[in-house]
């Protein structure tokens, strides 16, 4: 099994943190993973050209046509954000909108699904955050398995809350046996 996770926070702080323990249980369980951070990569905002709509492709000479052929390849995909005013980062949201050529890609249907939204807004900012990041794998048609959505108001506060690791590492193996 592939899993990979695809980090839309600007930062090295909970969302990676998370991300990572998620693998590492994923990994325990005999799962091959990779971790993609776009604070890395050079994924360029959506022109609105609307090529992609005759092509089928995008333009945009960048690194999302790798990245994607990862997801297409991956048998489950792990997404994070921090919740950005109930919503994605902005990171996040350039890769959401990049996927305009590929929504239709039947690659991608009942695709598993796990998706990751820290904060600290408290828990109703987090359920709408949570409902705004839900769209792009319903209108994709992937399947979203497992949510989570902790509250965490500092930083790096994730890495150091044991019972949220511990959490996210059962949730690693989880999704490898499912």
């Amino acid at each position: 099994m592939k899993i990979l996770a695809i980090n839309g926070s600007h930062r090295k702080g909970n969302t990676e943190a998370i991300l990572k323990k998620i693998l590492d249980g994923a990994a325990g369980n005999g799962a091959r993973i990779e971790l993609i951070n776009l604070y890395d990569k050079n994924v360029e905002a959506c022109k609105a050209c609307m090529g992609c709509e005759n092509t089928g492709t995008c333009k945009i000479q960048d690194e999302f046509p790798q990245i994607f052929e990862k997801m297409v390849h991956a048998d489950v995909l792990v997404l994070g954000s921090p919740n950005y005013f109930n919503n994605v980062s902005g990171l996040m949201k350039n890769f959401i909108d990049r996927m305009n050529a590929h929504w239709q890609d039947t690659r991608l249907e009942s695709k598993k699904v796990v998706l990751v939204m820290p904060g600290g807004q408290g828990k109703e900012s987090r359920e709408k955050g949570m409902s705004a990041f839900e769209q792009f794998p319903k209108i994709c048609k992937m399947k979203v398995v497992e949510r989570l959505s902790p509250q965490v108001d500092l930083p790096k506060e994730a890495k150091n809350d044991e019972k949220l690791m511990a959490k996210c590492l059962e949730l690693g193996k989880k999704i490898v046996l499912s």
